[in-house]
């Protein structure tokens, strides 16, 4: 759900480095899986997650057509615990910090009662995003632009992260002229997510889920080229003009056509 990036403020990057100092000894492995550990209490919801994560990790790797370079490592804790390895408010529910995953047991849970969302989907949502940052490196991941970090992982993992907000909902919005750019370069110093664009980080997340949905079903083989290329750490506008034969942005009014066409059938 959650990336940790952000734009490289001095104060950002004074949290991270706060976050990274704290050992991970406290973590205890799983009987089934020993790079899945959990913080006392939280077992029950570690042992879930190691029995999924074969299962999750098997869709990322079909669907990106690459496999992960090595084991992936969670760490799973209650709110307080998790907001002190992941510089991200306690509200949200899992994020991927460097090489490593963190779950946060309590908001896990909520999201699961109250909105359906299961927690193998969460799961599936951070190892797409681990598996770019992988395959790419994280310079050439931070260069990719937030709403396809996003998007991609929000396709893989049925629409984990943006389950607040409906498919017509985000259609809406779009058609309004309240979305994101598709034409946005990632950056190190300027990474754009959903409060760049005025949007509700739900809304964000389900149309960067939709516009990606929209480029691979248009062209199921260049979005593959493309991935594969951004995949092996080259730039990803050049990467998806190259596979497409024009620019991203160029794709953007048959999507938002498309988007006219969803909410007519409603």
């Amino acid at each position: 759900m959650f990336f940790v990036v952000g734009a490289m403020t001095g104060c950002s990057l004074g949290k991270m480095a706060v976050a990274q100092s704290h050992s991970r000894d406290r973590f205890v492995p799983t009987q089934s899986n020993p790079d899945v550990r959990y913080d006392p209490g939280s077992q029950n919801m570690a042992d879930r997650i190691a029995r999924a994560i074969g299962h999750s990790r098997q869709i990322v790797e079909q669907t990106h057509g690459a496999a992960f370079t090595h084991a992936q490592q969670l760490f799973v804790c209650h709110a307080d615990c998790f907001t002190t390895f992941v510089p991200v408010s306690n509200e949200v529910a899992a994020a991927q910090f460097g090489n490593a995953i963190f779950m946060n047991d309590e908001v896990l849970k909520l999201r699961e009662q109250h909105r359906g969302m299961p927690v193998e989907n969460f799961l599936t949502h951070e190892l797409a995003h681990l598996l770019l940052y992988q395959r790419a490196g994280p310079v050439a991941y931070i260069r990719v632009p937030s709403w396809f970090r996003e998007g991609i992982a929000v396709a893989v993992s049925n629409g984990a992260g943006a389950e607040a907000c409906t498919p017509a909902e985000a259609a809406q919005h779009i058609l309004e002229g309240k979305s994101f750019d598709p034409a946005e370069v990632g950056s190190l110093f300027r990474d754009r997510t959903a409060p760049s664009y005025g949007l509700r980080t739900s809304i964000f997340y389900r149309q960067a889920g939709m516009f990606v949905d929209y480029l691979r079903e248009r062209n199921p083989t260049a979005f593959q080229a493309a991935l594969k290329d951004v995949l092996d750490g080259q730039d990803f506008q050049a990467s998806f003009g190259r596979a497409y034969g024009q620019s991203i942005s160029s794709q953007w009014p048959g999507f938002v056509a498309s988007m006219s066409r969803l909410i007519a059938q409603r």
